[in-house]
């Protein structure tokens, strides 16, 4: 199973890193998940699914995390996903001499980074893509990839942009070698 962990409030079709990673999934092939961590009708996050959303990690084949940008981090409803799931027993273990083991064995992560302003890989203000490496590295998952779009303003019209659109696609399989 492809799992998609959504952390806007936006419809995932209508963000530009939401509907690549739909079309990331169907590239992948099997069956989609997709976890929307925003609850618009709650008027906030719902962690009732706590369980849910554990199992689902387990279980995913991939998992694919469309993430914006927000004031140099990831959404507050992506982190408090991890805060959620991330429970000794289930995604990781304390040894006997006081270090972690990750109990998730390894698979693909895709991270889909889209952002307004240029955040290269190693750039001092990229506090995403290290610290989701660091998340997946402490629960067994090392296999992490990612994809930067930057520029991104409008997303709607990007995304009817079928041109810009399929272009970003294919350099996102390229980038995932996929």
């Amino acid at each position: 199973m492809n799992l998609i962990v959504h952390s806007t409030p936006k419809d995932i079709a209508k963000s530009l890193g939401g509907a690549l990673a739909i079309q990331l999934a169907g590239h992948l092939g099997g069956k989609t998940r997709t976890l929307r961590l925003y609850d618009s009708n709650q008027g906030y996050f719902n962690y009732q699914s706590n369980e849910e959303w554990v199992s689902a990690v387990i279980s995913a084949r991939h998992i694919i995390l469309p993430v914006p940008v927000w004031n140099f981090s990831i959404p507050a409803a992506l982190k408090d996903f991890f805060d959620y799931i991330i429970k000794e027993g289930k995604l990781w273990k304390m040894e006997k001499d006081g270090s972690s083991l990750g109990l998730l064995s390894d698979r693909p992560v895709y991270i889909i980074m889209t952002s307004g302003w240029n955040y290269p890989s190693g750039s001092a203000q990229d506090f995403i893509v290290p610290y989701l490496r660091c998340v997946f590295s402490f629960i067994g998952i090392k296999n992490v990839k990612d994809f930067r779009v930057s520029g991104v303003s409008n997303n709607e019209k990007l995304i009817a942009d079928k041109a810009y659109f399929e272009d970003k696609a294919r350099q996102m399989y390229d980038a995932f070698n996929v």
